[in-house]
């Protein structure tokens, strides 16, 4: 089992989105049986190129999350575009199992 987790940056504070993130990687352990470096936090993948943009994160983001078996939705994944198109390729694409935090 290999869960990637998805949620909002853009637009929230770097503590705001920090913590969502801690948080949700935290719950995700507690309530699966995966081990913690089996958990895809995309803040701790650096973007394709070395290039700091949205898309060379996202390129980079949906790399790794092809390798997942899941995906865990933060809650406020529907206000984020880029989660908006990990939950698709997830779901559509990959045909990885949801897990709704």
């Amino acid at each position: 089992m290999k869960i990637y987790i998805s949620g909002k940056i853009s637009g929230l504070d770097k503590d705001e989105y920090e913590f969502r993130f801690k948080m949700a990687r935290q719950r995700v352990f507690q309530e699966t049986d995966c081990f913690l470096e089996d958990i895809i936090n995309p803040l701790e993948i650096k973007p394709f190129l070395g290039i700091k943009c949205w898309l060379c994160y996202m390129i980079k983001d949906i790399y790794y999350l092809r390798k997942c078996t899941h995906i865990a939705m933060q809650k406020n994944w529907i206000d984020s575009r880029g989660s908006v198109m990990e939950f698709f390729f997830a779901k559509f694409i990959f045909k990885l199992k949801v897990i709704y935090l």
